[in-house]
């Protein structure tokens, strides 16, 4: 078995290994979204104690938001109109990626929050 690596060789394996390596990766990184992405009545809803919890100041009602510590809250602000809540119009709750794999409340709020467009 005599294999020669050439300059052309090399030209014309390139392109299809790099178009393999991105088929795989994409394919791996949609399954582990799949895998982590939170289900409304799956997903336990995210705590207020959890310390990611505490380090955004989540409440599960935006009305008890501490609005001397954050002072970028703005009423009326909730999850349900956050740019990050992927729960659907109408839900009592949804998934949100700063709280992997958990679910918020749609009238929560975090200092993650970010309205939505």
């Amino acid at each position: 078995m005599n294999i020669t690596t050439t300059r052309r060789r090399f030209i014309e394996i390139a392109p299809t290994a790099g178009v393999a390596l991105f088929a795989a990766c994409s394919a791996v990184i949609e399954s582990t979204y799949a895998a982590t992405a939170p289900v409304m009545g799956v997903a336990a809803l995210v705590g207020e104690k959890d310390a990611q919890a505490v380090a955004l100041g989540y409440v599960d009602d935006a009305i008890r938001v501490d609005k001397i510590k954050f002072k970028a809250y703005i009423a009326g602000s909730q999850c349900s109109g956050c740019a990050l809540y992927l729960g659907k119009a109408g839900d009592s709750a949804g998934g949100c990626p700063v709280f992997q794999g958990k679910n918020v409340t749609a009238k929560g709020w975090c200092s993650a929050w970010a309205k939505k467009a």
